[in-house]
């Protein structure tokens, strides 16, 4: 019995071996089939000896005076298809010649709608600055265009656009529908990704808007439009939009209890680039954090400090707390030192010394002028306190403060101004001499 299987398997393969054999000999070896193959081995002939030539003269084109405005942007896009074009063009002559010598054309017709597929897909994903989009977009066209080509496209949609035995919303579920809100979705969302960033360097350009409401307008546009492309989405995949009044108020329940803080963080930065208290490029101090602002977000604020640490501070913070923002109003800040000189030395003399060396501090403004003030006279000193103004706070105070400290000192020390030790003085009220005792 098995015997006699193996036979009749080994009859059918034999048949269907001689069947194939019949077929490639009919069609592949015959004559059309080699006219086909000779003009698609002269298109690609054509395409490789003139690819170079056209190339020199597309060249030469774009020097022109004239032509160098209009051929110049489409120059990076055309330039690498140079040959494909040049194939397709040679195939759709083929074509054409080969129709006109009544042949057939189905090979050549083929090779050519590929060529031209490709073409346009290259065309379409160099437009597209993502890798990521770019790649995606060119793979599912390529694959579409394939499809349709061999006249594969309707059978395939009809496989796939089975249903699966369950609904979304209005819609019965079958891979199709997933396919198609996957690639919806994904057109959508970087469409409001591209306008969005379009819209922002727009925004940026108004003269009459702060940075903070260019800022609050550009978040809102990204999310708007981010949300239109979410909702048209789940409406195509025939999700209930009035379904959304039940996912609001469950998203309400939780931002009272797991999110309440988020949410806090999120108003608070709403409010903050409303008020304008702080914005990009003023220099705060929050807390033990000093630096300036290098982005304000919705959830948390940029704050980068002088060693190049990036503080990501909650928006929250800046609403409820104490913040010192150096160049609210003004840029132009005073900076205090304390400076003490022993009781003996010339206070008149020491003051003006300290006034000479903070204006030999290149940072250091001479309008308004600096000052150095008598404020106290200590148990061991005279204290003096510096003051000067600055205009770039975001350089760092502790630094400048350095700088004119050091100079004072070295001044001092050159013009005999002491400074203080601390002194004691020893009051002894006895009736009888304290003996006192040398031991040698």
């Amino acid at each position: 019995m098995q015997t006699k299987d193996i036979e009749d398997l080994t009859r059918q393969s034999e048949a269907l071996a001689r069947k194939a054999l019949s077929w490639a000999q009919d069609s592949l070896l015959s004559l059309d089939m080699a006219v086909q193959a000779g003009a698609i081995a002269l298109a690609l002939l054509f395409a490789f000896v003139l690819s170079p030539h056209v190339k020199a003269v597309a060249r030469h084109l774009v020097q022109h005076e004239k032509l160098k405005r209009f051929l110049a942007p489409l120059r990076p896009y055309l330039a690498p298809l140079a040959r494909a074009i040049l194939l397709f063009i040679a195939l759709v002559a083929a074509q054409y010649a080969l129709q006109l010598g009544e042949r057939p054309v189905a090979l050549v017709r083929i090779l050519g709608s590929l060529t031209g597929a490709w073409i346009l897909i290259r065309l379409i994903s160099n437009l597209i600055a993502e890798p990521f989009w770019a790649k995606t977009v060119a793979n599912i066209a390529w694959a579409l265009a394939a499809l349709n080509i061999f006249g594969m496209i309707g059978p395939v949609t009809n496989f796939l656009g089975t249903p699966l035995g369950f609904k979304i919303g209005t819609k019965d579920f079958s891979v199709l529908l997933m396919l198609d809100g996957i690639i919806l979705a994904s057109i959508l969302l970087w469409l409001a990704s591209w306008l969005s960033r379009v819209l922002r360097q727009r925004i940026n350009t108004l003269p009459s808007l702060t940075p903070s409401i260019r800022l609050l307008l550009s978040k809102a546009v990204q999310v708007t439009l981010l949300t239109v492309a979410v909702l048209i989405t789940m409406t195509r995949m025939g999700f209930d939009l009035s379904s959304l009044a039940i996912i609001g108020g469950a998203l309400s329940f939780g931002i009272g209890f797991g999110l309440q803080r988020i949410f806090a963080n999120f108003i608070s930065g709403i409010i903050l680039l409303m008020d304008r208290s702080i914005k990009p490029g003023d220099v705060i101090e929050v807390d033990d954090t000093y630096g300036r602002i290098s982005s304000l977000g919705l959830r948390y604020t940029s704050v980068v400090t002088r060693d190049r640490k990036e503080h990501l501070i909650p928006n929250e913070s800046f609403v409820t707390g104490k913040v010192v923002n150096w160049s609210f109003s003004t840029p132009e800040v005073r900076v205090k030192r304390p400076v003490g000189i022993a009781y003996g030395a010339d206070v008149h003399k020491a003051i003006a010394l300290a006034i000479a060396c903070m204006d030999e501090v290149p940072r250091v403004l001479r309008s308004p002028k600096p000052a150095c003030l008598l404020k106290n006279f200590g148990d061991s000193s005279v204290d003096l306190e510096l003051r000067f103004w600055i205009r770039d706070a975001e350089n760092g105070v502790s630094n400048i403060s350095s700088e004119v400290l050091l100079k004072i000192w070295d001044s001092f020390k050159k013009n005999g101004i002491d400074f203080p030790y601390p002194q004691r003085d020893v009051h002894l009220h006895a009736d009888v001499p304290i003996p006192v005792k040398i031991d040698r």
